[in-house]
């Protein structure tokens, strides 16, 4: 990191001014370090962050201008430091250098054109003394992504440059194309990776058409055996390392990472982010409870983990626009089939490759804390040692940087929490790649 001032204009003969420790160009994920400089001391200060970002929260949802706003109190040296100083009202409160970026709101509803800067600007008493800017950026410029026709619903990016170069697989669902296209394979492409998407199934409810043909389209013996096409069609590059490939997967995803590691001696490094433990049973339209598996093998179910019959309660708010517990049924169902859980379980000590894990103590749509816990103490009997994360005050949304708008929670601690865990969870990914996955 290298430090970077950028001096806004001031209506009055002082020098107001932003540092932006972070410099000028930011890598998505990278902390931004902010300081407001040659302020009057002891003064309250409101500073104030705009960007216009899409909500990836909703699918189809526009582009829209977020802002958030904050008053501080300068110190006596007529300074405010992001990361130490208290914002005392406003969008949050309290110390917290991601408060102003998770904080934001929509201001209208009207869309806009996409941006990739971030506004920052300083008012005392209502009138504007220092304003300043910053580009947010996912990719490098020579970022680019290839479809990949023999894969449905795969996307890869490679690293640029010459060489061979390490590789993370993401696993997911055809749904996630978007989001991943745009946010998470360009921030890893930014950090020296070339990336693989790997489609592997796409949930389809009532009378709608699959957008990819060939998926899966309910949750039902998703195939693990498929992910060794993915392994062939990368090492027919040139520009691919075939002895330095990676998985990555989130909440479902992560689980199925987790068992392909256990099938595939090639995979050097696997991260399951608010992963299972256990194989539970399949569900999506039309499944009837408690008659299929979520994964398969060479054509054959996996055993699973059935749900109590609290299963449809739960879904069904999700239909009528609440938010489901589905960890309750899944709970129920764990405790009430203890010979299940151990024949179900993704065996994680047969892989003696890293791993990394990390869950939330609070997730309510299953037990990640706990499930990600029971996988390192697998592997911990079997002399293996694992990368564990666990977050006492985060839910399953662990995925992202923690300076996105963090809007699925109302109540102000759950937001911090989940923005937090979200940086923890980013940092510690980047940090485990990079040694597993280093030349």
């Amino acid at each position: 990191m290298y430090a970077a001032t950028f001096v806004g204009w001031t209506t009055s003969a002082s020098a107001q001014r932003f540092e932006l420790q972070s410099g000028e160009v930011v890598t998505a994920g990278d902390p931004i370090l902010i300081n407001a400089l040659d302020l009057p001391p002891d003064t309250d200060v409101e500073l104030r962050a705009e960007r216009v970002l899409k909500n990836y929260y909703q699918r189809g949802f526009p582009v829209l201008r977020y802002q958030s706003s904050a008053l501080f109190r300068s110190d006596g040296n007529g300074r405010i430091d992001l990361t130490t100083s208290p914002a005392t009202s406003g969008s949050y409160q309290g110390a917290d250098p991601l408060g102003l970026f998770r904080s934001m709101q929509p201001v209208n509803q009207e869309p806009v054109e996409a941006d990739k800067r971030i506004t920052l600007t300083a008012l005392i008493d209502g009138t504007v003394v220092a304003s300043t800017s910053f580009e947010m950026r996912h990719a490098p410029l020579a970022f680019h992504i290839e479809e990949v026709a023999s894969l449905p619903g795969s996307y890869f990016a490679p690293q640029p440059g010459p060489g061979k170069h390490p590789v993370i697989i993401i696993a997911g669902g055809a749904d996630t194309n978007r989001q991943n296209r745009e946010v998470l394979m360009p921030q890893l492409v930014a950090k020296g990776y070339s990336v693989f998407h790997f489609a592997t199934y796409e949930i389809i409810y009532g009378p709608g058409e699959p957008s990819v043909e060939g998926l899966p389209t309910r949750y039902v013996d998703i195939p693990i055996d498929r992910l060794q096409d993915v392994r062939d069609w990368l090492t027919r590059r040139a520009d691919v390392d075939p002895d330095r490939m990676g998985l990555y997967g989130y909440s479902r995803n992560g689980a199925y990472v987790l068992l392909a590691a256990t099938r595939f001696d090639w995979v050097k490094a696997v991260a399951g982010i608010s992963p299972s433990d256990v194989v539970w049973e399949g569900w999506g339209d039309g499944v009837r409870l408690g008659t299929t598996s979520s994964y398969s093998w060479n054509g054959q179910p996996l055993e699973y983990v059935p749900y109590s019959e609290n299963w449809y309660r739960e879904t069904g708010k999700f239909a009528r626009g609440l938010r489901g517990r589905l960890r309750t049924p899944m709970d129920e169902g764990r405790w009430a089939n203890p010979d299940r859980v151990e024949a179900a379980r993704i065996p994680i000590e047969d892989y003696t490759g890293s791993v990394l894990v990390v869950g939330g103590e609070l997730d309510d749509l299953w037990s990640a804390g706990h499930m990600v816990q029971n996988i390192a103490e697998r592997r911990a009997e079997a002399g293996l040692a694992t990368s564990l994360l666990v977050l006492p005050e985060a839910g399953h949304g662990i995925t992202g940087t923690g300076y996105n708008p963090t809007l699925l929670f109302e109540e102000g601690a759950r937001r911090r929490a989940e923005a937090h865990g979200q940086a923890q969870t980013w940092g510690a990914t980047l940090e485990f790649f990079k040694e597993a996955l280093s030349p």
